[in-house]
C-alpha cells in the first residue's frame, strides 16, 4: 500500500487511520470517499466501469509484517519474492564465476598453442632452408 493514492481525494492510503474498500473492477478507494463518489454516480472513478452497490468490498484489511495481527515466522510475498531473485542471483554470479575461469583456462591454452605453432614453423622453416 506504500505510495498508493486514493484518486478520489489524492491522499495516501494509510489502513491504520482510514478503511479501504475496493470495486469489482479492483480499484481501492478510501471507504468513505467511494461511498460519497457512488451517491453520485454509478462507476468506478479509475475505469468509469459501471459499479451495483453491492458488488463491492465496503472494507479491505491489510497485514502488516511489524503489526501485531502478523502471523510469526510467516514471509510476506515481497520477502519471498526477494529471497527467489537473490537465490538466483547468486546462482547466475557462481555460473559466471565458472565461465570467467574456463574462459581463463581455454585463453591460456589458446596462448600456448599459439606458441607452440610458431615454433614448429621457425623449426619447419629452419628445416627447409637446411634441406635447400
Amino acid at each position: 500500500m506504500k505510495g498508493a493514492v486514493c484518486i478520489i481525494c489524492a491522499e495516501q492510503f494509510d489502513s491504520s487511520t482510514r478503511d479501504v474498500s475496493a470495486l469489482k473492477c479492483g480499484h481501492i478507494f478510501h471507504a468513505d470517499c467511494i461511498s460519497q463518489w457512488l451517491s453520485q454516480s454509478m462507476t468506478c472513478p479509475q475505469c468509469r466501469q459501471k459499479v451495483v452497490r453491492t458488488a463491492f468490498v465496503q472494507k479491505l484489511y491489510f497485514s502488516r509484517p511489524d503489526c501485531d495481527d502478523s502471523i510469526a515466522g510467516v514471509e510476506t510475498n515481497t520477502e519471498q519474492e526477494l529471497s527467489r531473485v537473490s537465490t538466483k542471483l547468486e546462482e547466475a554470479q557462481n555460473r559466471l564465476r565458472v565461465q570467467d575461469g574456463e574462459i581463463s583456462i581455454l585463453l591460456a591454452e589458446k596462448i600456448t598453442a599459439s606458441d607452440q605453432m610458431k615454433q614448429l614453423t621457425e623449426s619447419h622453416r629452419s628445416v627447409c632452408y637446411t634441406i635447400i
